[in-house]
């Protein structure tokens, strides 16, 4: 990543009006309007460089994403400066000394964790001022793809008959992943039970009960890709008989 540009200084400071602005509302349809300098700001070019990295801290590209990613940058007259996130996760805007708004439309699947966003979101720092300056500013994206994985449990009856079972326990393992976690649901009365997982590799599987046998494998692995095409995935199913 490209860092010689901009001090450590402005990173945290850029990050630090991230983490605590509450103008970016999750899912907000509409960026927040800033107000105009207070008082004003040194003259002088406004560059901003930035990154949009996943929940692994590792670049999203934003050209493989479901819509292409871009982060838009608001002013207080409502000017507005748009730039594409590259397939690294670079972007950069030229601007002018003012209080600025950076936003970018999470596509469908993503939420965003700094700023927070929902799903679909509008991922939004909140205005910042920024004055004119030698050295560039700095802001970071972090975002991740969220994938809602079912597992559908059956229990096929001593004669024929099949019932969605309840009260099953399934585990979500992630597979050599330090940033999953680990997730685990009780099947209900429709015999599901769902679990957001982030991209990787998993091993799904249910915890036997006494007097059922498997009819099909009780674990299952999986891999989600952060640039699979949104949609409906197919359920992880699980059946079992009774033992006698």
């Amino acid at each position: 990543m490209r860092h010689q540009s901009t001090s450590i200084v402005r990173v945290l400071l850029l990050v630090a009006l991230a983490l605590s602005a509450t103008a970016g509302v999750a899912g907000a349809a509409q960026p927040a309007t800033c107000d105009a300098p207070a008082k004003p700001l040194a003259s002088g070019a406004v560059t901003v460089q930035g990154w949009v990295i996943n929940h692994r801290e590792l670049p999203v590209d934003g050209t493989r994403t479901a819509a292409p990613l871009e982060v838009t940058a608001t002013g207080s007259d409502g000017t507005t400066v748009t730039a594409a996130v590259a397939s690294n996760g670079y972007f950069m805007l030229s601007l002018t000394p003012d209080n600025w708004n950076f936003t970018m439309q999470l596509p469908e699947g993503w939420d965003g964790i700094v700023p927070i966003a929902a799903r679909a979101g509008l991922a939004e720092t909140g205005c910042t001022p920024l004055p004119g300056s030698s050295k560039a500013y700095l802001i970071v994206f972090k975002i991740r793809r969220l994938f809602d994985i079912t597992a559908l449990k059956w229990e096929e009856l001593a004669d024929g008959a099949v019932q969605p079972g309840q009260g099953w326990t399934i585990t979500y393992q992630p597979i050599q992943d330090p940033f999953a976690v680990l997730r685990t649901g009780k099947t209900g009365a429709n015999g599901t039970t769902t679990a957001a997982l982030t991209p990787g590799k998993w091993y799904i599987y249910e915890a036997g009960q006494p007097g059922w046998w498997p009819v099909t494998p009780p674990g299952v692995w999986i891999t989600l890709d952060q640039y699979a095409p949104p949609g409906a995935m197919d359920p992880v199913v699980f059946k079992n008989r009774p033992a006698h």
